[in-house]
C-alpha cells in the first residue's frame, strides 16, 4: 500500500508539470542596458599608494540573465547572473591606465510584484558572489607597471525596481534600474620584480545601472 500511494504521488507531481508551465510560474529574463560605477580607493598597488588614491570608471555596459519561478502571484525566486564592465578612466598618480574593471555576479534574488497586469511595478534584492576582474593592457602607476588579467571572488548584493509589460500571456518587456555593490576586491601578480608586494587592491564598488529585460515564461 505505501509503494502504491508513492507511485500515485510521484504520478500526480509528474503530471502537474505541464499545468506549472502552462501557467507561466517558471521564467527566463534577460537584459541589456548601461552602468555608472562609483569611484572607488586604489589601496595598493605591488607596494603603498598615494593616501586617498582612486580609481575613476568611464560608463560601461550592463548585461543579465536569470532562471526564476514564480511562488505566488506577487513573489518570485530566481538565480541571476551576468557582466557589468567599465573601462579606467583614471588612477591617481597613473601615467597609462589602459584597463577593463568588470564584475561578474552570481546572486540569488526574490522579487515582489502585484498580480499580472498589463503594467506591473516590482521591486527585489539579492545576495551572492561576484567574480572582480581587473583586464590590462597596461597601468604604470609610480614608475610600476602591470599587465594581463586576473579574478577575485568577492561577497556581493542588489537591490532592484521597475516596470513591468506584459506583451502576451508568455512574454513581456521592462524597465528596470539596480543598485549593484561588491565588496573589496585584490588580485595578485604571477611575477614581479622590485616591489614591495605582488597584491593590488581596490576598494568595494557600487554600480547603478538602468535597462530594458525581455522574459518569457513556460
Amino acid at each position: 500500500m505505501k509503494n502504491k500511494t508513492l507511485l500515485s504521488v510521484s504520478l500526480l507531481s509528474l503530471l502537474s508539470l505541464p499545468a506549472l508551465a502552462q501557467n507561466g510560474r517558471f521564467y527566463l529574463r534577460g537584459d541589456l542596458g548601461g552602468n555608472l560605477t562609483s569611484d572607488t580607493e586604489l589601496r595598493e598597488f605591488f607596494g603603498p599608494v598615494t593616501p586617498d588614491s582612486k580609481v575613476k570608471f568611464d560608463p560601461g555596459v550592463r548585461f543579465g540573465a536569470a532562471f526564476g519561478y514564480e511562488i505566488t502571484e506577487w513573489f518570485s525566486a530566481e538565480g541571476q547572473t551576468g557582466i557589468m564592465a567599465n573601462s579606467i578612466h583614471s588612477i591617481t598618480d597613473s601615467t597609462r591606465h589602459d584597463a577593463v574593471f568588470s564584475n561578474v555576479p552570481f546572486l540569488a534574488n526574490v522579487r515582489f510584484q502585484l498580480p499580472r497586469s498589463r503594467f506591473t511595478p516590482y521591486i527585489g534584492g539579492g545576495v551572492g558572489v561576484s567574480t572582480a576582474v581587473l583586464d590590462s593592457d597596461e597601468i604604470e602607476v609610480n614608475g610600476i607597471f602591470m599587465h594581463g588579467s586576473d579574478a577575485d571572488a568577492v561577497f556581493a548584493y542588489q537591490g532592484f525596481a521597475g516596470l513591468h509589460y506584459r506583451i502576451n500571456s508568455q512574454m513581456g518587456l521592462s524597465l528596470e534600474y539596480r543598485y549593484f555593490w561588491a565588496d573589496p576586491a585584490e588580485w595578485r601578480a604571477d611575477i614581479t620584480f622590485g616591489t614591495d608586494t605582488d597584491k593590488i587592491r581596490f576598494g568595494g564598488t557600487e554600480t547603478h545601472s538602468l535597462s530594458i529585460a525581455f522574459d518569457y515564461h513556460f
